[in-house]
């Protein structure tokens, strides 16, 4: 199959159907941080890229492992227990949150999950609770298999980047803000702050590299690419920066690229390595992460013979 690689992504257009992506994807964050056991930086809620859209990957319950995903081409939440038990909840058409939310939650009595799930959602203008909330979902499978693709495409870039990085690494889909992220930890731990919100502060008691793309809202509507560093090195800011249109927001505290210009890039793929690249030599040069200590080397193919 011939697809593009690197889609042109007008918010205006797919807004209706970002929405419904970002709020079921909610609804499956919150069911694995219900069940999942906690990890440092909130890495036990976050989803993951798949095939065929986003899952939650393994999750506990009792003796069982759940697992749960957003399928972008069969339009459908799918839950799956591994005592062969399954389920399937439509996202489309015509459909409301309430109505998925409650087409899901059946689904999971149905399979013996008992999870306490908080149905408020997260970074988002709207906290109606899930069961409450009476808008429209709508759903056009060209638009969520566009932005889907994308995604992928982007994750062969973070997966050549982070090859060379001995350390903890991840790739992740952040279903409260919508963006999909590589990090790199150092492993060293920092003093959480206490001038942040109960999120925030656990999100930055460790040093590490986070770069992501963001695909906008209603109230910034240009995707784009980030990168930032924690914490943040001295004078980063007037650190040399690739591509030509990557620069330092200070109002983000971060690095910006807008994705417009490495879409339209004589080569987008090396344009993305280019910022992922440059964003860790600012933690190199800037912030004392020592490069032979995180530098792995691949090992020599085996012989054959």
């Amino acid at each position: 199959m011939n697809v593009e690689a690197w889609p042109e992504l007008d918010y205006e257009q797919w807004a209706p159907t970002k929405k419904t992506l970002q709020m079921c994807a909610q609804m499956l964050g919150k069911l694995r941080l219900a069940l999942a056991p906690p990890q440092p930086e909130w890495l036990h809620t976050c989803l993951y890229l798949d095939a065929r859209g986003f899952a939650t990957g393994p999750m506990p319950c009792g003796d069982r492992v759940i697992t749960a995903a957003l399928d972008v081409f069969d339009s459908a939440l799918v839950v799956r227990s591994s005592d062969g038990g399954s389920a399937t909840v439509a996202i489309g058409p015509e459909r409301c949150v309430a109505e998925i939310w409650g087409d899901l939650a059946r689904a999971l009595a149905g399979l013996d999950v008992d999870a306490d799930i908080w149905e408020k959602p997260q970074e988002l203008a709207d906290t109606t609770l899930f069961s409450e909330n009476r808008d429209d979902c709508t759903f056009d499978v060209l638009q969520a298999q566009r932005f889907h693709r994308l995604l992928c495409t982007v994750d062969g870039v973070y997966e050549e980047f982070r090859s060379t990085f001995f350390g903890r690494t991840s790739i992740q889909y952040w279903w409260g803000a919508s963006d999909f992220a590589v990090l790199l930890f150092t492993g060293k731990q920092l003093v959480a702050p206490d001038d942040r919100g109960y999120i925030m502060r656990y999100d930055l008691d460790a040093e590490h590299y986070n770069a992501g793309f963001w695909p906008g809202d209603d109230s910034s509507p240009t995707p784009i690419f980030y990168g930032y560093l924690v914490p943040r090195p001295d004078g980063c800011e007037v650190a040399p920066m690739e591509p030509e249109h990557a620069g330092w927001v200070e109002a983000m505290g971060e690095w910006v690229l807008p994705y417009e210009a490495v879409r339209t890039a004589p080569d987008p793929r090396e344009a993305l390595l280019g910022f992922l690249r440059a964003v860790y030599r600012v933690a190199i040069t800037h912030g004392g992460w020592d490069a032979r200590q995180f530098e792995y080397v691949t090992p020599a193919p085996a012989r054959r013979d």
